[in-house]
């Protein structure tokens, strides 16, 4: 994070005073140490550092916020929100305890906490930038998405090269569904950071939204060159090519999605869905049974397979495939009770 002046002159203030606050050198040379390993990227090393540091300082909250910063680098969240709990303890003034207490609570998900503490960093200081993202991030998490953009317009109207908060907004407009300002921000990334392959996914994805298959498909082509290890650009470019009726790629792309990643039970189901309509039946079924095997409680993978097999005659076996997607999810009666009917399979039960 670029640091802000307060911080800078707090900061030299700790400095200064913190000889008179340890118990001896041993100490201070431990906390520069600390310090010194964090940079470094040796968080446990600097683990032990902050450790010989409270050994001789037990009321640093320099070395309290220190430790649980690398604890944090680590991926301990809940021993770094304990550090940060007493940095903030002994010095209840600490903005970058507040700032990285609501970092450490947004990774262990725990959006509510993370927005109260990124409120009293900002009490402090309202001119941390980054901590505007950060809160609009949780919102954005708890769907509170009109929250999350003000969060990030005020980022970026203290910072209009802030990329990441351009990103964080184009999201958030995504999951609004408003895909034409979203796809606006996107531009703006991609013009800043040309090699964005999550840029250009998710204006590829926007174009999906509104219907621009072929536009979307040169992004997800964009995303190939990029990061062609990516299951999720195969998985959304064969979608885009079904549908506009290139059921043969789509296939060719399901196929590769499912090679990356053979756990993703949507690309079974999507590529048995190109097959279906490819009038492959058979390849269709045995990739419906993959899928529901990987995702046993998805209603519209049995809705599907109970579909092709009322189309292959199997009527008892399309049943039990139907009664079950309706089991699963009740609100598909509306769809699929029509279909029964014109079949003659015996009525749903409810």
């Amino acid at each position: 994070m670029r640091a802000d002046k307060t911080i800078l002159c707090h900061g030299l203030i700790v400095i200064i005073l913190l000889p008179a606050l340890l118990h001896d050198g041993e100490a201070q040379n431990a906390l520069d140490e600390g310090a010194k390993y964090y940079r470094a990227g040796k968080f446990k090393e600097a683990v032990n550092a902050y450790d010989r540091a409270l050994k001789g300082a037990p009321k640093s909250a320099e070395a309290y916020l220190g430790r649980g910063s690398a604890y944090a680098k680590l991926a301990q969240a809940g021993r770094a929100i304990k550090d940060y709990d007493e940095a903030i303890r002994l010095n209840p003034d600490l903005v970058d305890a507040y700032y990285k207490r609501g970092d450490a609570h947004n990774e262990s998900k725990q959006y509510q906490l993370a927005i109260k503490d990124y409120d009293e960093a900002l009490r402090r200081n309202p001119k941390l930038t980054e901590i505007y993202n950060n809160r609009g991030l949780a919102y954005y998490k708890l769907g509170q998405y009109d929250d999350a953009i003000k969060n990030f317009e005020e980022a970026l109207r203290q910072n209009p090269k802030l990329t990441v908060a351009l990103f964080s907004r184009a999201n958030a407009y995504f999951a609004q569904k408003q895909y034409e300002r979203a796809i606006k921000d996107y531009d703006e990334v991609i013009k800043q950071t040309p090699k964005s392959a999550k840029a250009h996914y998710q204006r590829g994805e926007a174009y999906a939204g509104l219907g621009e298959f072929e536009k979307a498909i040169q992004d997800f082509n964009q995303v190939q060159k990029l990061d062609p290890k990516n299951p999720e650009l195969y998985a959304s470019r064969g979608l885009a090519e079904r549908r506009l009726g290139k059921h043969e790629l789509a296939v060719k792309d399901y196929s590769e999605a499912i090679k990356l990643n053979p756990k993703n039970a949507e690309a079974y189901n999507n590529r048995a869905n190109a097959y279906s309509l490819l009038g492959k039946f058979d390849l269709a079924i045995k990739d419906y049974d993959d899928a529901v095997k990987l995702d046993p409680k998805n209603a519209h993978i049995y809705a599907n397979r109970g579909v092709i097999k009322l189309r292959q005659k199997k009527t008892d076996e399309a049943q039990k495939d139907l009664q079950r997607a309706l089991e699963l999810d009740p609100g598909l009666k509306e769809k699929l009770d029509p279909l029964m009917s014109e079949q003659k399979v015996a009525p749903t039960k409810q």
